[in-house]
């Protein structure tokens, strides 16, 4: 568990409270600003109580309450499966003992609905499929229906009434059920008509904003990346890593020669609550039909086969280890490091950064922000640090 100490925080959404100071003539705009003053100056002169994570995994603390979060990946590298133990362990029943990719909801929590949005699998197969998985994996049977458990398909609303629908059907989730709910979006860009739009972009990251400021909701949000980058899809992407609390990135480990292995590496780009958790490696099981924790020495016999060849994939992690915490390095340090850990000559990691800052590479601060390498001679003195891109 993170060194972080957390305390129940109850909400204090629903409350507003009265401001004498409101006068009858003032616009709405105004009465909700001036009132959330008055709420914010309550709580700026008690003790703050940060909020204890609703959900954690090895014992990290991963999403907490009222929060947007996102997994992003290529296409087919598995995010809706990940997606889907996420949510089975939202409704695990008690007496489950299912392992969940040591995915665990804590119980000091109350119940919540998991609410499955989709847009992508079709309706005859697939994600009828998916949702019994989900719950199979949280120890139900199929037949079963769970009370906590809803799921709609956007699938045959077309693309521009989408934002429309998603937002017509949350008011009424929140008219008919009391239970915090947990919504994931999958994907999140195909619920509005253009995600390279701002406007329309916008529109479903303000909704989202809305609604876990002022209802018991949190929202997991999937979206791909561009084809060969890093990059979340659109300016959706970019806006939704900016507003998100926890961001997994979902990717094929690659070999020594740069080919996808069968190992799919789950990485933390952003963690806004505490401090960016190790990555965990997972992989597809024929057996089991789902997704499993990969063995320790594979994982190891991996990396270990490709910090040889010292690729430009691999040392931008360890920069990002070193300088995402907006640190700097002096070129002897850093070199000195790359070296020992790639048990690399330093002609080689020289060639490496020199490769890095020339293409101008993407590498994300513990933020979770792109930034690029930057060098800047002080003193005599070379010295390297990230800079946002």
């Amino acid at each position: 568990m993170d060194d972080r100490k957390y305390k129940y925080n109850p909400s204090f959404q629903d409350e507003i409270l009265e401001n004498p100071n409101i006068e009858e003539d003032q616009s709405e705009n105004l009465k909700t600003i001036l009132a959330t003053r008055e709420k914010l100056k309550a709580l700026k002169g008690a003790d703050i109580r940060f909020s204890d994570p609703v959900l954690i995994q090895n014992g990290n603390a991963i999403i907490f309450p009222h929060t947007i979060n996102v997994i992003q990946g290529q296409a087919g590298v598995h995010k809706s499966r990940l997606a889907e133990y996420i949510s089975a362990a939202f409704i695990k029943r008690p007496n489950c003992d299912n392992n969940l990719l040591n995915f665990e909801r804590l119980s000091l929590y109350s119940t919540y609905t998991v609410v499955y949005v989709d847009t992508e699998r079709n309706l005859t197969e697939q994600l009828p499929y998916a949702l019994q998985s989900i719950q199979l994996k949280a120890g139900y049977n199929k037949e079963d229906h769970p009370e906590n458990f809803e799921y709609i398909s956007l699938l045959q609303i077309n693309r521009k009434e989408r934002f429309a629908a998603l937002n017509e059907y949350l008011n009424y989730l929140k008219k008919t059920i009391t239970d915090p709910l947990f919504i994931v979006l999958d994907v999140s860009t195909d619920c509005i008509e253009d995600f390279n739009k701002t406007d329309k972009s916008m529109e479903l990251i303000d909704l989202m904003n809305m609604a876990i400021n002022e209802h018991n909701v949190i929202f997991l949000c999937l979206i791909h990346e561009n084809p060969g980058s890093d990059k979340a899809r659109g300016h959706f992407g970019t806006e939704l890593k900016n507003k998100a609390s926890t961001v997994i990135q979902v990717g094929f480990e690659k070999d020594a020669n740069q080919n996808d292995t069968d190992l799919v590496r789950v990485k933390y780009l952003k963690c806004r609550s505490t401090a960016r958790h190790t990555p965990f490696y997972i992989k597809y099981c024929n057996e089991t039909k789902g997704l499993v924790l990969a063995d320790e020495g594979e994982v190891s016999s991996l990396i270990n086969n490709r910090k040889h060849k010292a690729g430009t994939e691999d040392i931008i992690e360890f920069i990002e280890t070193y300088l995402g915490d907006g640190s700097t390095m002096t070129r002897i340090e850093l070199l000195d490091k790359l070296c020992k850990d790639f048990k690399a000559s330093q002609r080689t990691i020289e060639d490496r950064i020199k490769e890095i800052i020339s293409s101008e590479q993407e590498i994300n601060n513990n933020e979770g922000n792109p930034c690029t390498l930057f060098k800047e001679t002080k003193d005599k003195t070379l010295f390297y640090s990230l800079k946002p891109c």
